[in-house]
């Protein structure tokens, strides 16, 4: 809320759409990098970072709260993994 009482609405881009849409569809056959590169036009580093950004924000998770908690759950799995 702002000081006005006013909820602020998070607006998610389009570019986050498809990011979150496509991690939703991505069947894990085949190459991810290849595809995140000729469907989204991203270099596969930058996908991640803005995938690891964005399943932080609440329009994120209000837009597919599912696939969000999918990556978060992948990316805890990761980070335990190289922890031990």
């Amino acid at each position: 809320m702002d000081r006005g009482g006013n909820t602020l609405l998070q607006v998610l881009s389009h570019e986050e759409k498809a990011i979150l849409d496509f991690e939703r569809r991505w069947g894990q056959t085949g190459p991810k990098d290849r595809l995140i590169e000729g469907v989204l036009g991203l270099a596969s580093a930058r996908y991640y970072e803005l995938l690891g950004r964005l399943v932080g924000e609440k329009a994120a998770v209000a837009y597919d709260p599912l696939t969000v908690k999918r990556v978060l759950r992948l990316i805890e799995d990761h980070t335990e993994v190289a922890a031990s």
